[in-house]
């Protein structure tokens, strides 16, 4: 049988206290994959962030919302907390903030804690941070104790239970973060990252981040970037790599200026990666590259290269009028009806006119794809294609529209990166579904 992972970010977990964390409901989901053969779940980026988990504050810092509560009751660093209620939104106000203070102070110093602390990267994250607010650089280290040994509990806890954990690693970090305060020369700062004008945006898109400093990066065997791949797989099982197309060429543009200035400059190639597979913690087999979007022959001979396993949105691959999948041929992939940045399937069917609603159920039919419900239809023809890994949201299982989307792309709207479970009833009652 093909292997099969569900993605769900941490904060879509079901939660007492506003927001999914580490806590008891993150082990039962895993409860849940592994009583149905499930071999992965995808998380995206958990680092501590600033609104948006595509822009990392630092690749070593974990997202302070994920402390589990009961977690810390069950260590008596904490009474009671209360619980609030919530729906089917995350709810991001800091509620959590006074039972961190109550831990912070109850909490004695260990040898682990203090070998923990000696973390280089971990220690400017936590500067930057005591420097923005009234809060001690030692107050944001503990949280970041707590934060580390309660997910590497809950990654040990999946892997007892044959449940692997993928992970996601941002391409560039935001204009002001712990990254480019105190890490500058691997930055330039004349230079704005994103993409060219396209259908969808006249202007091209700005990623509020620098790009790097190529030559810089070099200079230091890279060194800089293959320290947080290698954290990055010890926080993980897997890693998505997030833009791969900007390790073979990527788009810079002037700062302050508009997207149609830029143009594209050679990435890091080859150089990069002989270097960082040189290092035995890191693993050609670890790695699934995201190389969606404007890909040309240089990039696709990067990524065949190395032998990467690569992501594909069956949403993208999929000629409706021609009734065919372009990319069917593809083994050496992962694929997904759809990712964090797309449509549910159901709200993307919604949107086909008639004919291609038709077109649709034919393509299915004609790939022994005969569920009645398009839903059910979609995820069987990931599970018989070629594709060795096949994924899919929790929103698709349960058949949700397009008010369950994780993220619409290039917009401001406050149900971006915020929905949520209420409890896993339906989902325990449909996952039977994500199946031969």
């Amino acid at each position: 049988m093909k292997e099969r992972g569900i993605l769900l970010p941490v904060f879509s977990l079901p939660s007492k206290y506003g927001v999914g964390d580490f806590g008891y409901e993150a082990f039962e989901f895993i409860d849940i994959l592994s009583e149905n053969g499930i071999n992965y779940w995808e998380v995206l980026p958990i680092n501590s962030c600033v609104e948006l988990p595509y822009s990392p504050l630092s690749y070593y810092a974990i997202d302070e919302d994920f402390v589990s509560l009961d977690k810390l009751k069950e260590q008596g660093l904490i009474k009671s907390p209360r619980k609030r209620s919530t729906k089917d939104r995350a709810i991001y106000n800091n509620y959590k903030d006074k039972y961190y203070k109550e831990a912070y102070k109850n909490f004695k110093k260990t040898d682990d804690y203090k070998e923990f602390a000696k973390n280089k990267e971990l220690k400017k994250y936590c500067k930057y941070m005591s420097e923005r607010t009234k809060d001690s650089s030692d107050y944001y280290m503990f949280l970041q104790y707590i934060l580390f040994n309660q997910w590497m509990e809950l990654k040990n806890y999946a892997n007892s239970k044959n449940v692997e954990i993928i992970g996601d690693l941002p391409a560039y970090p935001p204009f002001a973060s712990s990254e480019t305060e105190y890490n500058p020369k691997y930055y330039n700062f004349s230079f704005e990252a994103g993409t060219p004008p396209d259908y969808f945006n006249e202007n091209g898109q700005k990623w509020g981040s620098y790009v790097y400093n190529i030559d810089n990066l070099k200079k230091d065997k890279y060194k800089y970037l293959i320290d947080r791949y290698k954290y990055q797989l010890k926080l993980f099982d897997k890693l998505r790599v997030d833009y791969f197309r900007g390790y073979d060429s990527f788009y810079r543009i002037p700062f302050g200026q508009s997207g149609k200035l830029g143009n594209y400059e050679n990435g890091l190639g080859y150089d990069f990666f002989d270097e960082l597979l040189k290092d035995e913690e890191v693993k050609v087999e670890d790695l699934i590259i995201e190389d969606l979007g404007d890909i040309r022959e240089e990039t696709v001979a990067l990524r065949r290269h190395y032998g990467f396993t690569r992501q594909k949105i069956l949403q993208f691959a999929l000629d409706l009028y021609n009734g065919y999948d372009r990319d069917n041929e593809s083994e050496n992939v992962v694929i997904f009806p759809g990712n964090h940045d797309c449509q549910t399937i159901y709200g993307w069917y919604k949107t086909l006119s008639d004919e291609n609603k038709e077109n649709l159920k034919r393509f299915l039919a004609n790939n022994g794809c005969n569920n009645i419900n398009v839903n059910h239809g979609i995820m069987q023809y990931c599970l018989k294609c070629k594709a060795k890994i096949a994924i899919v949201t929790v929103q698709d299982i349960l058949g949700l529209d397009d008010s369950a989307r994780i993220n619409i792309p290039g917009t401001n709207s406050k149900d971006n990166w915020s929905w949520k479970l209420n409890d896993f009833k339906a989902f325990r009652e449909r996952i039977g579904d994500f199946n031969y």
